[in-house]
């Protein structure tokens, strides 16, 4: 997908009366968005946007690449410098026993090699350099900022798409601000190494304005000094994991609260070892009564977690990965007063909210580096059962957008009392893969958020080959449904054969697999980490299960 932002100049840190201003330049072509406000702490917005900088910038996958072209162009290159080298030898060959008929210094050696080791040294530094300061290798969008009448957000999605991260900072947060609801909406900034440069400037004696400023939007800008623009080519795998992360975020987990000391337990665990063999896992294992004991794997190595942390009623263990893009966080331990972490499963996304006081941090990890939440996490198949209805769809935008945020409870007054629930939800988890919603989880709300001013085309968020197959195993007929029933009150046990294939699974109160056994080769590779194998598919389909529960799998905001 083609993405057009146009900017009037760079966003920069300039010099004020009696401090400084921190301006961002918004993309003129979303929506006429602007606020001001004098930072009460700048020390922990610069720390927080210095976090959200490195998720920008994360990009930990191995990418293989095609070195064919490479090789055959080092042939060519070795050739040409061969033969320049020989001839340029000859030739300075011949000119020094002109001009030198006597024998060379004795530390010709020596002193090529330092004239070449500095040569090459200014090359990599001059590369590097060069490297640093070209923005388009490094943003495939500049970061997301909403002002919304609470709050303003900045977001941002990893180049690897594997890390999500939003910084919130509550409007208490600035002083000599307009509290007027004029200038919501959602934006693009304008972002670069040297606005990052330019934040680590930000002292606590030296009061800082932040201001989205408007002035392009009031002028005419197509010929005006500063004025350029941009058209970035869209990954539909970036669109598609952005979307699904808003998503993961809807649906229902189990949450913790951990002190801070739990968290940089882990983090300095972290960084004294280096594993070479796996799991690579953070396992916490809850028990009733609300203790964890969180456990770093394979050294076996207990954090230490005191108190009562969450409210599970049942003794359970989940693990998580990417577990070293947590390092991000670091530099925040200083301002955390506490972490929720919730937990959609072993293998799943994570979500970690660190609570700064009038500030907090949002950082969403996949599974694994590897394992993207457009690929791996497969949402949708996660979701229960999920029910769309287009009035209910366009109907819970509309009144989300004119409201901005609320809970269900409103939106459901809003939309009407006849409406059911699970229709709500549903709705909003639609909303949310098209990228025009949000779950904040500081304020526990949803919020109307357009990752772009157009919605994300719904195809982009469900590409699953094995839900399709599924269906259409479905429709010729080959599920045979052996064995439907309820156990232990809120669960549903499945079991029977899709074509030659004999499989079971263990649904949730809110139809999401909890359990399954599958003897093809994705569910051998992948158990229920990439989501459920066709096979289980179908035969949740022909279940048709009803949520045992309640009516819907979308977490509820009170």
């Amino acid at each position: 997908m083609s993405y057009s932002q146009q900017y009037l100049g760079r966003s920069r840190l300039t010099e004020a009366a009696g401090g400084q201003q921190l301006s961002l330049s918004p993309n003129l072509t979303r929506d006429k968005v602007f606020f001001e406000g004098e930072l009460k702490h700048p020390i922990r917005f610069r720390e927080a946007m210095s976090a959200l900088h490195e998720v920008v910038v994360g990009d930990l996958k191995a990418k293989p690449r095609d070195r064919s072209a490479w090789e055959a162009y080092k042939v060519e290159l070795a050739a040409r410098e061969a033969r320049i080298f020989q001839a340029a030898s000859n030739q300075a060959e011949v000119q020094a026993l002109h001009e030198h008929p006597e024998a060379p210094p004795k530390d010709l050696k020596r002193r090529f090699k330092d004239a070449h080791a500095k040569y090459f040294g200014a090359r990599a530094r001059w590369i590097r350099d060069l490297y640093e300061k070209d923005s388009k290798l490094w943003w495939l969008l500049d970061p997301v900022v909403t002002a919304a009448p609470d709050a303003v957000l900045f977001e941002c999605f990893s180049l690897d798409e594997s890390s999500y991260a939003c910084l919130t900072v509550d409007r208490e947060a600035f002083s000599h601000q307009d509290h007027s609801n004029r200038g919501l909406g959602t934006t693009n900034v304008d972002y670069s190494w040297a606005l990052y440069e330019q934040f680590q400037k930000l002292r606590s004696y030296r009061p800082t304005q932040l201001a989205v400023d408007p002035t392009g939007f009031e002028i005419d800008v197509s010929g005006s000094t500063g004025y350029r623009e941009e058209k970035i080519d869209l990954p539909a795998s970036w669109l598609r994991g952005f979307g699904q992360i808003q998503a993961a975020q809807m649906l229902p987990a189990t949450a913790l609260r951990l002190p801070r000391e739990t968290l940089y337990g882990l983090l300095a665990a972290l960084e004294r070892r280096r594993e070479k063999t796996g799991p690579r896992a953070i396992r916490f294992d809850l028990v009733p009564g609300g203790h964890c004991r969180v456990v770093l794997e394979p050294w076996e190595l207990e954090v230490k977690c005191p108190g009562r942390v969450h409210e599970a009623s049942v003794e359970q263990t989940v693990r998580v990965w990417g577990r070293r893009r947590l390092e991000v966080l670091a530099r925040l331990l200083p301002l955390i007063e506490s972490v929720d972490l919730y937990l959609l499963g072993s293998g799943l996304p994570s979500i970690w909210v660190a609570r700064l006081g009038e500030m907090s941090f949002t950082l969403a990890l996949s599974g694994w580096t590897n394992n993207d939440f457009t690929s791996g996490a497969n949402l949708e198949l996660l979701a229960g059962q999920l029910e769309s209805v287009a009035e209910v769809e366009a109907s819970v935008a509309r009144e989300l957008r004119e409201a901005r945020l609320m809970n269900l409870s409103q939106l459901n007054q809003r939309v009407g009392a006849h409406v059911p629930r699970h229709l709500l939800t549903s709705a909003l988890f639609q909303l949310a893969l098209r990228g025009q919603a949000i779950y904040d989880h500081a304020r526990q709300v949803y919020r109307f958020r357009e990752v772009l001013p157009e919605a994300i085309a719904i195809d982009l968020a469900r590409v699953n080959p094995e839900l399709d197959a599924a269906r259409r195993a479905l429709r010729e007929g080959s599920v045979h449904l052996a064995r439907s029933e309820s156990i232990g009150g809120a669960r549903l046990l499945l079991a029977g054969r899709v074509g030659g294939t004999e499989c079971e699974a263990l649904l949730d109160a809110d139809g999401i697999f909890k359990k399954g056994q599958c003897n093809c080769s994705f569910f051998y590779k992948n158990r229920l980490r990439r989501g459920p194998c066709r096979h289980l598919l179908a035969l949740k389909l022909k279940a048709s299960p009803p949520p045992l529960g309640g009516p819907s799998p979308i977490r509820v905001a009170p």
